[in-house]
């Protein structure tokens, strides 16, 4: 991914909650921006270059340029939700660096998501509306945090696989990576995990790699460098301490493990952080 969801920032310049009629058509008129549209209900077109059905479910993503119109179906108008945005990367790393604006999200045109993600997908695309209407006379603060909660979302789902979504193996997948988000403190062994909701360890590290673009140990050691790297920016806690707190029992095993992630011990990078230095290029 040529940018990281975490370094986001956003600007909203419309969310808007259409509701159309039987044989509605119209034309993107703002297409210098980044857009969004999710169909809460109906059927429809929406027309680039090749024509795409759109039902309940789904999403479309519109990269700034991309001309398109849309219609809806006679028998089931269009229920959408519409956002339109301009978005950058801003990194901060000891002092804050340029601003990067972003030409394309990495999201495909068009998603079709399975109901569960739907349900979940559509209240947070209400929220944004809800949210940037009834800010509109003092901002929109609230609405562009919700738009940032849902892009990194979007992104962490993906495209999802209808058949795989629908399975308990996802499901399972999901169940796991939330359990090591949570309980990453913990003494967590990955293959009694994949046990207790029954998948498969390999098949788990193959969701895990699709998903998150690392194995499930990984993912738990990254979680746990995250966390590492904060207590000895931010606190004075003893090294070992901050081992403990992040799921790791042994100062020793803690040490090895942050300098293969981070290129330096403990000590050196709470110092370095303490001078203002920026520390080597992470592993994770």
């Amino acid at each position: 991914m040529p940018y990281h969801t975490n370094n986001l920032v956003l600007h909203i310049h419309f969310v808007l909650d259409k509701i159309t009629y039987p044989g509605w058509e119209d034309v993107r008129n703002l297409v210098n921006v980044h857009s969004l549209y999710w169909i809460h209900g109906g059927e429809g077109t929406f027309l680039t270059n090749t024509e795409h059905k759109v039902q309940a479910g789904m999403l479309a993503y519109l990269k700034p340029g991309l001309e398109m119109s849309m219609r809806s179906e006679p028998h089931a108008p269009l229920r959408m939700t519409m956002v339109l945005f301009d978005c950058a990367e801003l990194i901060y790393d000891v002092m804050w660096g340029e601003v990067k604006p972003i030409n394309k999200l990495t999201l495909p045109f068009l998603s079709q998501y399975p109901p569960k993600q739907a349900e979940e997908l559509g209240e947070l695309f209400r929220e944004a509306h809800e949210d940037w209407f009834a800010g509109i006379a003092a901002g929109a603060s609230i609405a562009q945090s919700k738009l940032q909660i849902l892009l990194h979302r979007l992104h962490q789902i993906e495209q999802p696989d209808w058949n795989l979504a629908e399975s308990g193996a996802f499901a399972a997948f999901e169940q796991i990576k939330k359990h090591l988000e949570g309980s990453y403190r913990e003494n967590l062994r990955i293959e009694q995990l994949a046990k207790e909701y029954s998948i498969s360890a390999s098949y788990l590290r193959k969701l895990f790699l699709k998903y998150t673009g690392m194995g499930p140990k990984e993912y738990l050691n990254h979680l746990r460098n995250q966390q590492a790297c904060g207590y000895l920016q931010f606190t004075d806690y003893p090294v070992k301490e901050v081992g403990r707190l992040c799921g790791y029992f042994e100062e020793f095993h803690f040490s090895k493990m942050f300098k293969l992630l981070n290129g330096v011990s403990p000590s050196a990078y709470r110092a370095m952080q303490r001078r203002g230095e920026q520390h080597p290029e992470k592993k994770d």
